[in-house]
């Protein structure tokens, strides 16, 4: 029987619902409540807390948790900051990136009801994973223009053993989990404004120690990969080439980002590998769509924008650069594009730059305003 990821609860359960973004190294969170407005996915709404929380190092590592009772001690401290609405609010959590298998899959045009079967039947041996080990779900991508002769679906799976402490320490902090989600198809929900546009988009989204590179085109998901240098490599980096200590490197990052001529040049020379690296995986996810997702499900042919997001998005001249490596546009990412008509309500008090880091969290919360205002 198929076990879904997204379904923890029944679709009885009506509670308001919050994000959990959890990495390796913090939790993010967010909260939206109703408002006299609206936005485009259904009910009107405006953030009402957000904020973040440290998870202790060595709890989880790569994705993997490997200190169960740290991380819940972790999520308990965002009970107490949260407040006690947010804490009576179903979660809803991301799943890490780099853990997961994703796959676009096609099947046969048959029935609405009967789509399950087809996918559960098309993608054995797609995926590297034992049916009794594996937690999967997946999303039908809605066709743009004349309908194909076939159907097409992204299938999400983990195995069994990354899930289950995630959702043992969500508990344990005294959270309801309501839905589990890959951290890229919330960050998708928070800045893709039309997800059926037939573009193909690349969303790179940079943390504390890790990149993921994001495909969405003709209405769903269509690849991610990640790397494993995010912002803190570009400190390091920095205080090792420019002789500083940690808190002044964490300075000049936010500050002067990247300059060709701001300490003699020693700051470029210093970031100058870790952004070749995350150049070259960008290229080639764009190779990657360009040689792989040309059937015809409505898709565009070529992949049109960059956005990028995340806590280190906004480094100085880091769109610059890309762009010339890519040759694509480049731009920051929105977090809040589903809800340009609201943007004043929405955005109380988050400046651009600080919210890039909240997106997968909004994106999270988001999900649960669209669930239980339709």
């Amino acid at each position: 029987m198929k076990e879904k990821i997204v379904q923890w609860v029944k679709r009885r359960t009506r509670l308001p619902v919050a994000g959990l973004d959890i990495s390796d190294r913090s939790i993010k969170y967010a909260r939206f409540i109703p408002s006299s407005r609206r936005w485009r996915g259904g009910g009107a709404v405006i953030l009402a807390e957000y904020g973040e929380e440290e998870i202790p190092e060595g709890a989880v590592v790569r994705g993997v948790v490997e200190r169960e009772d740290a991380l819940a001690a972790a999520l308990a401290k965002v009970t107490v900051r949260a407040g006690r609405e947010f804490c009576a609010s179903g979660i809803v959590a991301s799943l890490p990136e780099e853990k997961s298998f994703l796959k676009l899959i096609q099947t046969p045009r048959v029935a609405e009801d009967a789509m399950a079967g087809a996918v559960r039947w098309a993608m054995e041996g797609q995926i590297p994973l034992a049916p009794d080990d594996m937690i999967y779900d997946f999303e039908q991508i809605r066709p743009v223009g004349n309908a194909a002769d076939h159907r097409d679906a992204v299938v999400t799976a983990f195995p069994k053993g990354i899930v289950a402490p995630y959702v043992r320490a969500i508990k344990a902090a005294g959270f309801t989990p309501v839905a589990l989600e890959l951290e890229s198809q919330a960050i998708i929900r928070a800045v893709v404004e039309d997800m059926h546009a037939p573009e193909a988009k690349i969303v790179l989204d940079m943390g504390r120690t890790r990149t993921s590179f994001i495909i969405v085109a003709g209405g769903a998901i269509m690849f991610t990969a990640t790397i494993g240098i995010g912002g803190q490599m570009f400190e390091k980096n920095i205080a090792h080439g420019l002789g500083v200590g940690e808190d002044e490197a964490i300075r000049i990052k936010k500050e002067i980002g990247l300059s060709k001529i701001s300490h003699e040049g020693k700051l470029y020379t210093a970031l100058l590998s870790p952004l070749v690296a995350v150049a070259d995986g960008l290229n080639r996810t764009v190779a990657y769509y360009r040689d792989h997702a040309t059937h015809a499900h409505g898709a565009g042919d070529a992949i049109r924008q960059i956005l990028l997001s995340g806590g280190d998005a906004s480094l100085y001249g880091l769109d610059t650069y890309l762009a010339v490596a890519t040759r694509i546009p480049v731009a920051l990412a929105d977090p809040f594009a589903p809800l340009h008509e609201d943007r004043e309500g929405a955005m109380p008090s988050l400046p651009h730059t600080e919210a890039l880091a909240f997106t997968a969290a909004i994106g999270l919360a988001l999900r649960g305003v669209r669930s239980i205002s339709h």
